[in-house]
């Protein structure tokens, strides 16, 4: 349970909110490379609340700019896109990449005056298929995050992202939840699945650690990156299976997986503070990924503002018969399954009202971080700087070993992730 005043230091994200300029302190994902086309359509795109125009000029470079033109406000997503620059549709005012106003067709000259006039924009970073763009102070820039799955061949990688209907914090607080996958996503028979795949678009196997039981057996622990949340599941009559979710600060998470298993990178990046953009970033470690088959087992048909076609408008299409013969929730999609348990809670959950459990401690623990954050920020302090020596090598594991052992002895934190005065708690 949080207090009033803490679930509004949580959930807003608009420029000048606490949170929102801890957020602007690190790079974000915006688009897909794809998305932009060189002298093709403006794309729209909003973050933290900030109606912003993507477009691609002549020589491929990307710009990120403030949707009105500074002008009269006009939008430039309706603006002409050639000639290396982006021109608005009213006057003809024309802007490049770095937001700098190169002509004004409207006054008889155009020198000093023009040279006074600047569009915002955030400076863009295009790599693994998505253009990443840094919305903070030019002199707090830090390091380019070097994610694991960055490093291996594009064709290890699927990349997508949903507009979903509800706050970052309870999409991202769902992530983190190792319990709700034996009732969400659990599948009532064995499911047919391809090597790698965890799981059909009905749900995960009942005999899959995640699904056979609920691992509230549960400890998080300080790193060096944010958290490392680990649960302890039955894993045979000998062995339990050990498991773990990372949350690297402020909005990123890998899912719990097993060897053989396909990985799972989230980005929880707030659209405004009632929606969220939720990046996924599915990768095979040492083959090309099956594009189909991890399409099809999150089951998410997109609109083209990459809002979901299966949504509450159309109760997720659950089907009751099915929910009594072949999963839990009579909802096909495991993403589709988790956006329902989360957007019917409310754009912003209250969370004044709910009653937290043992096996909520990695939320509890995600929401101390994010608030501590944002408090420390507001009194003069710099965010948690992110160390791409641990990044590049960090991805959820797990694994099993004998019964007799503890989670500390079977799934040790390995060193170069560790935090200085490390901290664990356990459930």
């Amino acid at each position: 349970m949080l207090t009033p005043e803490d679930n509004q230091l949580l959930t807003q994200t608009d420029a000048g909110t606490p949170m929102g300029d801890v957020f602007r302190r690190y790079w974000i994902p915006a688009l897909q490379t794809e998305e932009l086309i060189s002298d093709g359509k403006p794309q729209r795109v909003k973050l933290l609340g900030e109606d912003l125009v993507a477009f691609r000029d002549t020589e491929g470079k990307v710009g990120l700019v403030d949707e009105r033109c500074p002008h009269r406000g006009t939008s430039l997503y309706y603006g002409i896109n050639d000639g290396c620059g982006l021109r608005c549709m009213y006057h003809g005012w024309k802007f490049n990449t770095d937001g700098e106003c190169t002509e004004i067709p409207s006054e008889p000259t155009d020198g000093k005056f023009r040279e006074s006039v600047q569009l915002k924009s955030y400076p863009t970073k295009e790599v693994s298929g998505i253009i990443w763009t840094y919305m903070g102070p030019k002199e707090s820039e830090p390091a380019f995050p070097d994610f694991y799955w960055m490093n291996l061949p594009r064709e290890n990688n699927l990349v997508e992202r949903v507009w979903q209907e509800c706050n970052y914090a309870q999409a991202m607080e769902n992530d983190l939840d190792f319990v709700h996958a034996a009732f969400l996503h659990k599948a009532h028979a064995t499911q047919e699945v391809e090597d790698g795949i965890l799981s059909s678009d009905l749900g995960i196997d009942p005999n899959h650690p995640l699904v056979k039981n609920p691992p509230v057996k549960q400890s998080v622990q300080d790193t060096n990156f944010g958290k490392r949340c680990i649960a302890v599941g039955i894993g045979t009559e000998e062995e339990n299976a050990f498991m773990e979710i990372h949350y690297i600060f402020p909005f990123y998470t890998y899912p719990p997986r097993f060897g053989g298993e396909d990985g799972m990178w989230h980005a929880f990046v707030p659209r405004d503070d009632h929606s969220t953009w939720t990046w996924d970033v599915q990768f095979a470690h040492d083959r090309a990924i099956d594009v189909e088959a991890q399409h099809a087992r999150r089951g998410l048909k997109l609109d083209e503002d990459l809002r979901k076609v299966v949504n509450a408008d159309v109760e997720y299409n659950q089907d009751r018969d099915l929910q009594k013969t072949g999963n839990f929730t009579g909802i096909r999609g495991i993403a589709n399954q988790d956006h329902a348990a989360t957007e019917t809670m409310g754009t912003i959950v209250d969370r004044t009202r709910e009653k937290l459990g043992t096996s909520d401690l990695p939320i509890i623990h995600m929401r101390r971080i994010l608030l501590q954050q944002a408090k420390a920020f507001q009194e003069g302090q710099e965010p948690l700087l992110l160390e791409n020596q641990s990044l590049k090598t960090l991805y959820s594991e797990g694994l099993y070993d004998d019964k007799e052992k503890k989670w500390q002895e079977a799934f040790p934190l390995k060193e170069q992730f560790e935090k200085k005065n490390q901290h664990v708690e356990q459930s």
